[in-house]
């Protein structure tokens, strides 16, 4: 069975800015040319030809709004800014109607300078049902993930069972410490049941004291099963990663087997900003845990988050499978420590009263981060979306961003896929069929309408992986509970969703 880690490798292909096929007053998709040049699609070059004359808003800020500037201009490209952001099309009827903001930021891959010091808090299921190959490999793959982090960064070692134990309390690693650590590692073994809460919060809390030198912060959790002791639903266990992540701890989920609650594991995914991963065989720990300390190796920013601030007449609603605090009319949504190549986005409801006529703001969209190559100083980067209004539907249609509209189908069919998986795993096969067909549909349609070579091909690529989803949710209907329940967790963790984290 395919992992997450493989569907990792082999997701998507990144993503570019989109292109229109005419003059609008809008200026929506040329904001989104401002993301990297090698983000870009073919079409770029039409869209900044047929934008010519038009008024276009983005900047690049360091701590402060700056003046604005064309945001496809070659100056701003080559002072490296990462965000991105456009309607759902340049126009937009007049009157109170919703509509969608895509978001996307897409962080440079050639990043060289000072590492980020990291705080590393390991969170090992000790249960019971560790016993056997599985403990033997979380040992294994906690030593060697240990032996791959520079002295200076912070470990600590958390395991639990019937209550939560701190094997290691946070510690500098160097020569000194390191013979501790390894002999708390070699130490861990399984018994009783699975406090996962407890345990979770005692890393989280690990990991949420470490100086302000060490802003990349994130718990490893490796668990084969389910809470059992405690607080175990995954809204709340979600909630408490929610709280890790406002101190900066993200979490990075492994799950083992076909045990663990997929539920729970991408509630703290997603609640944190972190990371899911599949594993069929426990063997398998070891090669997720050199991706994450190769993701360490190439921190590009810590503290990020994405600052959405509606223009008057704007309100934004929701970022659907996103960590979203409001203030006031903005929205953050947190990302956390990004690394270099990292692309992340999302996708913003808003509900705008458009006036009659002319050309308006949809939002200032704000990226904030530290910056490790430059001793963390804080930085700003913005694009400013705009609208033209138009009382012709299909001067709307005409106009579609088409780097949105991709974002929004690959997104709503990631939640479909998890909706299905969870279909699959209660035995309703005839739902999760109806969900995907719908899905892979939809997704035909979008390539078909699609002009970007780019975008067409990432939709075709979404909607084979749907078809490749709904082939095995077809074959878990005739399968033991046991191959059907894999089938679910393999569906669960090739969602497009988690690629991108």
């Amino acid at each position: 069975m395919r992992t997450m880690l493989a569907g990792v490798l082999m997701g998507f292909a990144a993503l570019g800015c989109a292109a229109g096929a005419a003059a609008p007053p809008a200026t929506s998709a040329a904001a989104a040319e401002v993301a990297p040049p090698g983000a870009r699609q073919e079409g770029a070059q039409q869209e900044g030809a047929r934008q010519e004359g038009a008024r276009q808003e983005g900047a690049q800020q360091e701590g402060a709004p700056a003046a604005e500037e064309a945001p496809g201009s070659r100056a701003e490209a080559s002072r490296g800014v990462w965000i991105g952001a456009a309607g759902a099309s340049d126009f937009v009827l007049p009157g109170t109607r919703e509509t969608q903001l895509g978001v996307w930021v897409d962080v440079p891959a050639a990043r060289r300078g000072a590492r980020a010091p990291a705080a590393v808090a390991l969170l090992v299921d000790a249960s019971g049902s560790m016993q056997g190959p599985k403990m033997d490999h979380a040992r294994a793959a906690a030593q060697a993930f240990v032996d791959g982090l520079p002295d200076g960064d912070l470990v600590s070692l958390v395991s639990f069972a019937d209550a939560a134990e701190e094997r290691v309390a946070p510690a500098v690693l160097g020569p000194e410490t390191r013979p501790a650590v390894a002999r708390a590692i070699a130490a861990l073994g399984p018994e009783g049941s699975t406090n996962l809460f407890e345990g979770l919060r005692l890393a989280e809390r690990h990991a949420a004291a470490a100086p302000s030198t060490h802003a990349v912060r994130r718990v490893v959790l490796i668990s084969d099963g389910q809470a059992n002791i405690g607080p175990s639903s995954p809204e709340l266990l979600g909630a408490l990663a929610q709280r890790g992540a406002a101190h900066g701890v993200q979490i990075t989920s492994i799950g083992v087997g076909a045990d663990y609650d997929e539920r729970t594991l991408n509630a703290l995914a997603l609640g944190s900003s972190g990371r899911l991963y599949h594993l069929t065989e426990a063997r398998q720990m070891s090669s997720v845990l050199e991706r994450e300390l190769a993701l360490l190796q190439t921190t590009a920013a810590t503290g990020a988050f994405v600052e959405i601030v509606p223009a008057p007449g704007v309100e934004v609603i929701a970022v659907p499978n996103e960590r979203a605090d409001r203030s006031g009319d903005a929205v953050r949504v947190l990302l956390g420590t990004m690394f270099g190549g990292q692309h992340r986005e999302m996708l913003v409801r808003v509900r705008v009263a458009a006036p009659a006529a002319g050309s308006h703001p949809l939002a200032s969209v704000r990226l904030h981060f530290r910056d490790p190559e430059n001793g963390n100083v804080p930085r700003v980067q913005e694009v400013v979306a705009r609208y033209g209004v138009t009382s012709d539907p299909a001067q709307v249609a005409a106009h579609e961003n088409e780097r949105t509209q991709t974002l929004a189908a690959v997104i709503e069919t990631g939640m479909t896929q998890l909706a299905a998986a969870q279909d699959v795993g209660s035995g309703d096969f005839g739902a999760a069929e109806a969900k995907l067909a719908a899905a892979e549909e939809r997704l035909r349609q979008q390539a078909a309408r699609a002009q970007s070579a780019k975008e067409k091909a990432r939709i075709a690529g979404a909607a084979s992986a749907v078809a490749t989803a709904r082939k095995t949710a077809r074959a878990a209907a005739a399968a033991p509970p046991a191959a059907r329940r894999m089938d679910a967790l393999q569906m669960n963790g090739a969602s497009p969703l988690w690629l991108g984290r």
